[in-house]
């Protein structure tokens, strides 16, 4: 046999057929069911973590059936042969015949396909080609209904139940009556996942899982992460590494591909953050494969993965994290061009609870619609958004060169002797100002190094993302702006 990974769907018709019909009333009851099984192979697959034999080549000889009426139990030991359907060979068994009483029920105990080593008349070296999971089993998770099942037989009817056999695994599913099977492919399959999180403060993780890690906390750490899985838009499991607090192994997700349909399969990552003052799952990634598609990844066969920019060679890096909150009242202050605090305008922020990223107070601010007005002394309701994650924004602000005014505010060291105007100036251009003066601003002939600053942010910055202990964007939109600005859209920096 080979060790490979396979799972056998095996949907069950049971068609009940009746004998022995006499005068009196009470011999008219059919005396006997006739059932009968038919099933089907699957496409092996290999495990990372698991090892289930492959039985794609195996031949089933015979089938063991063990069937109870609740005082009696028989097994049944029932010939194979194989019939072309659809120009694919599949097993069906003989038929077995089971006592028939008004309201019995039966329940089909154990169900399994065995190859008889070409020794028919010897049991001894019998092989288990395939069984149902029981209850409770390793791979209970991945059939809809584990062994053990019952069926209720009524007269003149046929029921159809779908039964799901994985390979060398005992246990059984749903089967009665005449049982008919039709074989739905399935492939249990898998993809591993491990990340690291980069944080600019281990402190503010004091209280966090992250505090249980073997190395304490770090400003790069294994990250605590869970992931949502959904077939075909449905939800099917959870998974997280909270038990071993991402250490030590990757997370790895075990799944089952239905082959005879086209599956999709959505890997939603949750990353355990600071969220406020307390530590919450948020969402970062999203992967959608079909059927035996795999996660793109490196050549370990793990999906690696990076929150922040400490580990330059994951295969997916994350924008850096800002713990903000979703809403704040940004007041305009009445001195502009400058503001007090040297940016092209003061920004006071309120109603922002504690332990975010920003609070209360006054930032040096800047716009960057230069063609939308702000009026001075004014205060809004507005919606916060971190520049590295503006997905949930309005589209006029996903468009905006974000990137690049945060490769500005990162590299003003290039700039010796820099003005507010020179970088209010160089946001403006990114925003397509033709440089004449206007609300404040003088004529971009005049300015020193706002035309180097854009300059070098087109060469530079399009997919710029800032280093720990860098600075990115907090970006501030009117509540229930739609598509067009409300307001100049504006934005404060702080460290990610």
């Amino acid at each position: 046999m080979k060790n490979m990974n396979i799972l056998w769907v095996i949907p069950i018709m049971i068609a009940v057929l009746f004998a022995g019909c006499k005068k009196d009333e009470e011999e008219n009851l059919p005396t006997e069911v006739e059932v009968s099984f038919n099933g089907e192979l699957v496409v092996p697959s290999t495990l990372k973590t698991v090892v289930i034999p492959d039985c794609t080549d195996e031949i089933v000889d015979y089938a063991e059936i063990v069937i109870s009426n609740g005082t009696d139990e028989e097994t049944y030991y029932v010939e194979v042969f194989y019939l072309t359907i659809d120009g694919v060979e599949k097993p069906y068994t003989q038929s077995i015949k089971l006592d028939y009483e008004p309201g019995i029920t039966y329940t089909v105990e154990k169900f399994l396909f065995m190859d008889d080593n070409e020794t028919p008349d010897d049991t001894s070296d019998d092989v288990i080609i395939a069984a149902t999971p029981e209850t409770g089993s390793d791979f209970a998770s991945y059939i809809n209904k584990p062994v053990s099942f019952q069926i209720a037989v009524e007269e003149f009817e046929k029921t159809q139940v779908p039964v799901e056999v994985i390979c060398f695994q005992p246990d059984i599913y749903d089967s009665f009556g005449f049982v008919w099977f039709i074989v739905d492919e399935v492939t249990i399959r898998e993809e591993c996942f491990f990340g690291d999180i980069c944080v600019k403060n281990p402190d503010e993780y004091t209280g966090s899982l992250y505090e249980n890690q073997s190395n304490g906390l770090q400003i790069d750490m294994p990250a605590i992460a869970k992931i949502e899985l959904y077939r075909n838009g449905d939800f099917v499991a959870e998974f997280n590494n909270e038990s071993y607090y991402g250490e030590g192994a990757p997370l790895c997700v075990t799944y089952a591909d239905y082959d005879d349909t086209v599956d999709v399969f959505d890997f939603v990552l949750y990353i355990l953050v600071k969220d406020g003052e307390d530590f919450n799952y948020k969402h970062f990634k999203t992967w959608t494969i079909e059927d035996d598609e795999i996660i793109p990844q490196g050549t370990d066969g793990i999906v690696d993965y990076v929150l922040g920019t400490c580990v330059p060679d994951a295969d997916y890096i994350f924008n850096p994290y800002m713990n903000l909150p979703a809403t704040a009242t940004f007041e305009v202050g009445t001195t502009y061009a400058p503001g007090n605090e040297g940016g092209y305008l003061d920004g006071i922020l309120s109603d922002i609870g504690a332990g975010y990223d920003i609070y209360n107070g006054t930032y040096a601010s800047w716009c960057f619609d230069y063609q939308v007005t702000i009026t001075p002394g004014t205060s809004h309701d507005m919606d916060v958004y971190s520049s590295l994650y503006l997905g949930d924004a309005p589209g006029f602000v996903q468009t905006k060169e974000w990137n690049r005014a945060n490769w500005i505010m990162n590299h003003l060291d290039w700039y010796d002797g820099y003005t507010w105007a020179d970088i209010q100036g160089a946001f403006w251009l990114l925003d397509g100002w033709s440089g004449s003066a206007q609300g404040g601003m003088p004529a971009l002939s005049t300015l020193t190094f706002a035309q180097d600053m854009y300059d070098d942010a087109i060469t530079y910055g399009e997919d710029y993302l800032p280093l720990p202990g860098g600075y990115a964007a907090v970006v501030f939109v009117k509540e229930n702006t739609g598509d067009d600005p409300i307001i100049q859209t504006v934005f404060i920096v702080v460290d990610p």
